[in-house]
């Protein structure tokens, strides 16, 4: 039976919740946290049940509504809940910072919502072993502003220096722009305190022996892939309360020099630190400039963006930015790098900076940067004869004015001094303190959703960028994702260039179902296209609805994580409907959007893909089947 309710004037249905077992969960929530910190009031609820792209699972902007939230003060207290919930029989999902559906319960009044801001300490930075002890709600902005008081810096995941570094590290994904020099997240993981989905709590790593120094495993095989993997459970195995993190050595002041106001800021970019843009002529010349760059190990930062990316970065409001990207010199900056490189003194930044130069002179390429020597002014001048080959001198003429603009702009806000500048500071902030990450792609169209991105190597990820830009091309032709050029891959290397990926994002009206709908199949044929085209795991390859079609080709890694899920949590206590869910049923109407995809499929062209023919129809009747 249902009931309609009213989230922020949008119907919703969801079961009615048993009163009586309702009554009990909330009671006995309050004798283990306190009544204060249990919270049923519906209003609040759905403050938790605002999600980002909750449209895909729901419809709506809303999840489910849990039970009820729960915000315990410990780990004592998050172990009791967890054994609470095996007790009654009900689910549990445990969140922090909180970024998109995943966060939140698949069904309606089943699940209790741990909410664990309450755990929000940095326990420990030790700079001679280089590792901070955190607790959940920590986000990398916190734990990079104390660390580089001591000479450190931490790995922050793309999704933004707003979110939880301990997520992060054990439970999502990853990603991050100085993965050239930081790694993927979960190789940044050295110890963790875990509430196993029964309830028990285990610490990894020799935390347990020493009680102080933290390593990524002790003595036996490592269980890190067993609790997270590629992507993570994204809450699906217990709870982490506790995580040490490396951390790895900032060659930069304890505090930056800003200026300006929210949202224009001026960062002084420190002494012998170089941010550049760096510009090569076609994806050829991207692929040879990452591997290069990742070869001669000088980059601390380095990243991929599309250029309605960079348009939507340094601006404030859609109008400017839709300005921004009209101008022809910024609108084909297609085949770019944007690198920070940090060094101890002059002569290792000039070193830095001669080696850098030398590789974009063999690539016929250039840069943009702070550089104001004769070497970082030739390079400039390399930076304009690439963007020129592309737009033509008529094109780059037009686009002088608009930039004449924002140099006055950037003049009346921070002074003439920080004219020079202007555009790399932008890039640096962006980059090294990922403060700016998530304003581009929410900024157009108010959310987006992502496609492709493989940790593969970076040939690969090349790969992937340029399948994504084909099958996007559809979609933005029926007008149901905004045009930003049919590009918008971002991504870039991982540990001096090991591996990298490139993810396809696209931006879409929430607000449209038609749009949503459209986004919907999207998902489903770039997961296809990553498939048929050899661009490995998708990032869209979570959850069971993805599992149906990655896991054949993929070594049937579902069943190993079904088997982890049954050995960890028979009950299916964490609620694990991203992750491997025993109760999984198929969506409804998915059976007819992959119809509707199959029937229309966008064309994709690889040049010097090496794929014969026959074998991608071979995959694509496979996949079909």
């Amino acid at each position: 039976m249902t009931f309609a309710v009213t989230s922020a004037s949008e119907a919703v249905q969801v079961p009615r919740f048993a009163g009586e077992l309702h009554h009990r969960v909330h009671e006995a929530l309050a004798e283990i946290v306190g009544k204060r910190w249990v919270e049923t009031d519906p209003a609040v609820l759905d403050t938790h049940a605002w999600q980002y792209i909750a449209e895909a699972v729901t419809g709506s902007h809303y999840m489910p509504r849990p039970v009820a939230i729960v915000l315990p003060a410990n780990t004592a207290e998050v172990a009791a809940i967890v054994r609470l919930c095996n007790r009654l029989g009900i689910q549990y999902k445990a969140v922090s910072t909180a970024f998109g559906m995943w966060n939140a319960p698949a069904r309606a009044d089943q699940v209790v919502q741990i909410d664990l801001r309450r755990l929000d300490r940095i326990i420990r930075i030790d700079r001679d072993n280089m590792y901070a002890v955190i607790e959940p709600y920590v986000t990398g902005n916190q734990l990079q502003t104390e660390a580089m008081k001591v000479g450190l810096n931490t790995h922050i995941a793309g999704c933004g220096a707003q979110c939880s570094s301990l997520a992060s590290a054990t439970s999502m994904m990853g990603q991050g722009m100085d993965g050239v020099s930081m790694g993927f997240s979960n190789r940044n993981l050295l110890g963790f305190e875990w509430v196993t989905p029964d309830g028990e709590i285990v610490q990894v790593g020799s935390f347990d022996v020493a009680g102080d120094d933290f390593l990524g495993d002790g003595p036996g095989f490592s269980i890190r892939g067993i609790i997270r993997g590629f992507a993570g459970a994204l809450g699906g195995l217990g709870v982490f309360t506790r995580a040490a993190v490396k951390l790895y050595p900032w060659y930069g002041p304890p505090a930056f020099e800003q200026n300006g106001v929210s949202p224009y800021y001026h960062l002084r970019i420190p002494d012998h630190h170089t941010a550049a843009v760096l510009l090569v002529n076609d994806w050829r010349g991207m692929a040879e400039l990452g591997r290069r760059i990742g070869e001669a190990g000088i980059a601390d930062h380095l990243t991929r963006n599309a250029p309605s990316l960079m348009a939507g970065a340094v601006t404030a409001d859609n109008n400017e930015a839709v300005e921004v990207y009209r101008i022809p010199m910024l609108h084909e900056m297609y085949y770019n790098l944007i690198i920070v490189m940090t060094a101890l003194h002059d002569d290792e930044a000039r070193w830095r900076r001669k080696v850098l130069r030398k590789i974009l002179s063999d690539l016929r390429g250039g840069m943009l940067s702070n550089d104001l020597s004769l070497g970082g002014t030739t390079a400039l001048l390399g930076f304009v004869r690439t963007v020129a080959r592309r737009i033509g001198w008529g094109g780059l003429l037009k686009s002088m004015p608009s930039f004449l603009k924002l140099m006055m702009r950037d003049a009346e806000r921070f002074g003439w001094g920080a004219v020079p500048d202007g555009l790399p500071s932008m890039m640096y902030q962006a980059v090294v303190r990922a403060g700016m990450n998530m304003r581009g792609v929410f900024r157009f169209a108010g959310t987006f959703w992502t496609a492709m991105g493989s940790l593969v190597s970076w040939d690969n990820a090349i790969r992937g960028a340029r399948v994504g830009a084909q099958v996007k091309a559809k979609y933005i032709r029926k007008g149901a994702i905004v045009d930003d050029g049919g590009d918008n891959a971002w991504g870039g290397l991982y540990e001096a260039g090991a591996y990298a990926h490139l993810e396809e994002l696209c931006m879409y009206d929430q607000t449209d179902p038609a749009c949503k709908e459209a986004v919907t199949e999207y998902v489903i044929e770039t997961n296809l296209a990553c498939i048929e085209n050899h661009c490995g795991d998708s990032l869209n390859a979570v959850g069971p609805t993805a599992h149906v079609l990655f896991s054949p080709v993929c070594m049937d890694y579902d069943k190993f994580t079904a088997r982890i899920k049954a050995e960890f949590d028979p009950n299916n206590s964490a609620e694990a409907s991203f992750y491997t869910d025993p109760n999984f049923v198929p969506p409804e109407g998915a059976q007819a959007r992959m119809a509707a995809v199959l029937a229309d499929r966008a064309p994709v062209s690889v040049d010097n893909d090496h794929i014969p023919q026959e074998e991608v129809e071979t995959r694509r009747a496979t996949t079909r089947s």
